[in-house]
């Protein structure tokens, strides 16, 4: 009787490319995460990126052009809020003076606000002229941006907000101080912001 030798040679050739497919599956997919990358921003933290941008570029705006008009325009408009009205030289220098930094920035509208209580504001000078211009006195409530202002801090409105004639825009507040250091008013500039027009849940009520 011949005798017959068995082997385990068969299985161990089954185990050995069980073994390799697995590792061959696994190397693939270390090497397709390998190829995603780092995951991309998220939609919402792109518009905020976006809206945190804008906002501080016109808020440096604002700081800017309260720094140049701090001391004797400050004096200026303390004396065209005692006056009441705009019929008075000191409103002319700072007419002209807002006028020149929206020409140079490129704002929309630049103009000064004084605190009538915690929740109003009264507009003081407009450099706009003729249709776009707002009155004397015209009322603005309150918002947190602005109290930041009156309370010394720059800030920038959160939410953007649509002119007709000029689109979208984004707005920022910077305090205006007189000869003593005292604030005021506070600068106001408002500024076209159509990289924000994607982002209309932006948009003030």
């Amino acid at each position: 009787m011949r005798h017959i030798v068995r082997t385990n040679r068969p299985i161990f050739l089954v185990v050995i490319v069980v073994v390799g497919l697995a590792l061959a599956v696994a190397a693939c997919g270390e090497e397709a995460e390998t190829d995603q990358g780092a995951p991309s921003a998220a939609p919402g933290d792109e518009m905020a990126q976006a809206n945190t941008a804008t906002g501080e570029r016109v808020m440096a705006m604002a700081a800017e052009a309260a720094e140049h008009l701090a001391g004797e325009y400050g004096d200026l408009h303390t004396a065209v809020v005692k006056a009441g009205d705009r019929d008075n030289p000191e409103h002319e220098k700072l007419h002209a003076a807002l006028a020149q930094i929206r020409e140079e920035t490129g704002a929309t509208y630049v103009y000064t606000l004084i605190k009538v209580s915690d929740q109003m504001t009264n507009l003081i000078v407009d450099a706009a002229t003729g249709d776009d211009a707002d009155d004397y006195g015209t009322e603005y409530e309150m918002e947190p941006q602005m109290a930041a202002a009156f309370g010394g801090d720059p800030g920038y409105a959160e939410h953007t907000w649509t002119d007709e004639s000029y689109g979208v825009q984004k707005s920022a507040f910077a305090p205006l101080r007189d000869s003593d250091g005292e604030i005021v008013a506070i600068i106001g500039i408002d500024f076209p912001a159509p990289e924000l027009e994607q982002y209309p849940e932006l948009l003030a009520d």
